[in-house]
């Protein structure tokens, strides 16, 4: 049991459409509830179609008397507007190739030029996304997406499309487990519920907003010979019946440029309602009618064209009486039917794209006033900017439409040829009451342009004076699990320069803070600040725009070394060693460390199900050969594991007695204090387990040679293997991950794994009490000195 989604734009189903020949069961319904009775006249199918079962389901198909396949064969031409945060550019968004439905809101889809496209992970879950890590998708057809381009840009080319905005104002529009946007599709409620309902009468909502244009015309043309345009009968209002008409005080030329924005079934309806009004656009008034039915109606440029290529006389014609019957004709409503149900839903999508056009164009302006430099050479720099890594800096997630956007600053606007390291300039940051960063800037020295990204008014200024340029930011952050606090933003903030010094701001002196390091690489320079920003100024991600000093390589694949991506958890008595402490912490190491993935395979998204982002999971260090005096006096490496669960709770290595080395445990605090026996009042029954270990004798040159990871949704089991032929497995048993395969991770040559990185995630307590569960494992190598 499934469900479906709908188009983002239109509301419609973004799937096959069934299609039947119901002429047997009208038949059928007909004869049931006359039963020998004499209807007296002929029907025609027409007739017969329009009154059988109007307000009843069609059960699974439409019937083919009133829509063919040709007009509803565009509901499969479907693409999905995505975020890839792994892309490098600034803009993350992209289009997909053609998409296919499969079930609960999820596509296959094919392959495009895009180059934000993530080829490796092509995660298709529309609106509701089952993992915290994950962002949704939305579906699009592609005539309604030329709808969009006509109503925002006069242009049916996506190309014209900031897909940026589109995604953050479709974002915004639906809460959590929506199969839609929060919009007005013109759409009666009792045709979509868990599945898209196949209502009689509603055939309009299928039929293609495109059909063909010689059609049209034609009909068109064959109703001016036939069809007498006559404007609907006065009303018998008189001026002196209305108390007070808003209207009256307005002059005509205001009143015609008014009227000329205006939906033209609203410009009808001002004229019945409004006596002045009326007066002013009767039919006589042929010139503002004529231009009312290309600027009132950009929805049917078929008409548009006929008025303008000479093949019919106009001179006759009543205007108003055109406007008023063409209103008609292509009203969306229930039941409609004829040749202009294709019009009638342009004509409704039309209306949809406009909302969305409310909430997009405000912010394309706001992005552009933002960006904008002013000088080609500022344009150049921005164009061959990345953004290596964007991560997310809060939680819980924003509430449910929090109107989030992009914010992308550019600092740095001079040439590569006249770079200077040493420039510098003045850093500036704004917290709120609760110490969060909520806006930052950096004015370089010499220049005179300053570029805010967030939002500082009312809240408490820190600024520094920088030496140098920037190499790094690196943002202080709360452990959300430790004290069970779930929350996290950014509280501090340490600016690396060229120099070699720090400039803290904020709080960067609380011992507990987490760390994460926000790096320019090696042959790229600061350009600005890229970060998704909500309607209230709370920071949600942050990542630095960067540009190479000399030509760039674009064969080359920018990444984020694995040691810089994590939140790192700060050195305790329990961690703390030569090569992570208070003075070096081990994302400072790199390259010196390398941190090996524990999968290289594509994991199926749609199977992940976590409850926290994985940029807010705090990554600990569990060192056991910091050198070579620490790889010689290892002896056991243990990990304590719920019983009858795979779950593991903390990791810890013991050195031999004579090693003065103290014994190191990492694990999610709350899960070390239930082990350890610290905190009796805790529910121990959820950890009850026991201690799992490897006996290593390292002083004769025993050591690890490769983690062994089985990962899908989730790890399933973690080995260790030494070069002695020992191995220990935690995890799940070996028959329920036979099949799946292990990845090894292996150190390179001449290099040494001396530890792990894990994360451990808390969900807290459920029905077997309290849990903690490793969420993460790196093989941590490098080379050691003998």
């Amino acid at each position: 049991m499934g469900w479906d989604v709908r188009c983002a734009v239109c509301g419609g189903p973004p799937f096959h459409i069934n299609l039947a020949d119901k002429s047997h069961e009208a038949k059928t319904n007909s004869e049931d509830e006359d039963s020998g009775s004499n209807l007296g006249s002929e029907e025609t199918d027409q007739e017969e179609v329009s009154n059988s079962g109007s307000d009843s389901d069609y059960g699974d198909s439409y019937d083919l008397r009133v829509v063919s396949e040709a007009e509803t064969r565009w509901t499969e031409s479907v693409v999905l507007l995505g975020s890839n945060t792994r892309s490098t550019a600034i803009d993350k968004m992209y289009f997909t190739g053609k998409a296919n439905y499969e079930d609960y809101g999820s596509f296959n889809v094919d392959s495009c030029e895009d180059p934000n496209f993530p080829e490796d992970d092509p995660n298709t879950q529309c609106y509701y996304v089952f993992d915290a890590t994950q962002t949704p998708c939305y579906p699009i057809h592609l005539p309604c997406l030329r709808i969009l381009c006509n109503v925002l840009y006069d242009t049916e080319d996506p190309a014209n499309i900031d897909k940026d905005v589109l995604y953050h104002t479709m974002f915004n529009l639906h809460s959590n487990m929506a199969d839609h946007l929060d919009l007005d599709y013109g759409i009666p409620e009792d045709v979509f519920d868990q599945y898209w309902r196949y209502k009689a009468g509603a055939e309009m909502l299928v039929v293609d907003p495109f059909p063909l244009s010689a059609t049209i015309k034609t009909v068109l043309r064959e109703a001016f010979p036939t069809q007498i345009f006559t404007s609907p009968p006065p009303t018998t209002i008189s001026s002196n019946t209305i108390g007070t008409d808003p209207f009256s005080a307005l002059p005509y030329d205001v009143a015609h440029e008014l009227l000329l924005l205006l939906p033209i079934h609203t410009v009808l309806d001002l004229c019945t309602a409004s006596y002045p009004i009326r007066s002013f656009f009767g039919p006589s008034n042929r010139t503002f009618w004529e231009t009312a039915l290309e600027y009132c109606m950009p929805w049917f440029w078929e008409l548009h064209a006929l008025l303008c290529d000479g093949s019919i006389d106009f001179k006759p014609t009543d205007f108003k009486g055109l406007a008023w019957w063409v209103n008609q004709q292509t009203l969306p409503r229930d039941g409609l039917r004829g040749p202009f149900m294709g019009i009638a839903n342009r004509r409704r999508i039309w209306d949809v794209c406009e909302q969305l056009a409310d909430d997009y164009l405000p912010l394309v302006a706001l992005k552009s006033r933002e960006r904008i430099q002013g000088s080609p050479v500022a344009e150049s720099i921005w164009d061959q900017s990345v953004n290596i890594d964007m991560p997310a800096v809060v939680w819980p997630k924003p509430a449910e439409k929090a109107g989030i956007r992009t914010s992308a600053v550019q600092w740095i606007s001079v040439d590569k040829s006249s770079h200077s390291m040493e420039r510098g300039g003045v850093f500036e940051t704004y917290w709120d009451k609760d110490g969060s960063l909520r806006a930052m800037c950096l004015t370089v020295a010499g220049a005179s342009e300053r570029r805010l990204c967030g939002i500082s008014s009312e809240m408490s200024k820190e600024e520094v004076i920088l030496d140098s340029d920037i190499v790094g930011l690196v943002v202080c952050m709360q452990d959300i699990f430790r004290h069970e606090q779930r929350e996290t933003s950014i509280k501090g903030i340490i600016v690396h320069t060229a120099s070699g010094l720090c400039y803290p701001l904020g709080d960067t002196s609380n011992a507990e803070y987490c760390q994460r390091f926000l790096n320019i690489e090696s042959g790229y320079a600061l350009t600005g600040v890229v970060g998704h920003i909500t309607k209230d100024g709370h920071i949600t991600r942050l990542g630095l725009v960067q540009h190479p000093l000399e030509e760039a390589d674009n064969d080359k694949e920018l990444e984020a070394p694995l040691l810089l991506r994590p939140l790192w958890k700060p050195p305790s008595l329990a961690t703390s060693n030569a090569l992570h402490n208070t003075t070096t912490p081990i994302w400072s190491q790199h390259p010196r460390i390398r941190a090996i993935p524990s999968t290289t395979r594509i994991l199926d998204r749609y199977m992940l199900q976590s409850r926290y982002h994985e940029d807010i999971v705090p990554t600990d260090v569990l060192i056991w050969a910091a050198d070579t005096h620490e790889l010689r006096s290892i002896q056991r490496i243990s990990a304590y594991q719920q019983n009858g669960r795979r779950h593991i709770g903390a990791i810890r290595v013991d050195f031999a007695a004579g090693s003065n080395i103290p014994a190191r445990m990492v694990g999610e605090e709350a899960g070390r204090r239930l082990v350890q026996g610290f905190n009796p009042t805790w529910d121990n029954s959820g950890v009850e387990g026991s201690w799992k270990a490897l006996e290593i004798d390292g002083a004769t040159g025993e050591v690890v040679v490769a983690v062994d990871v089985v990962q899908d949704e989730d790890i399933k089991m973690v080995k260790l293997r030494t070069n002695r032929g020992r191995e220990m497995l935690w995890g799940e048993e070996p028959q329920e991950y036979a099949l799946r395969g292990l990845e090894p991770m292996v150190p390179a040559d001449g290099e040494t794994i001396i530890g792990l990185a894990v994360g451990f995630v808390y969900p807290g307590y459920g029905s077997t009490g309290y849990t903690v569960e490793l969420s993460t494992v790196s093989a941590l190598t490098m080379a050691l000195e003998a």
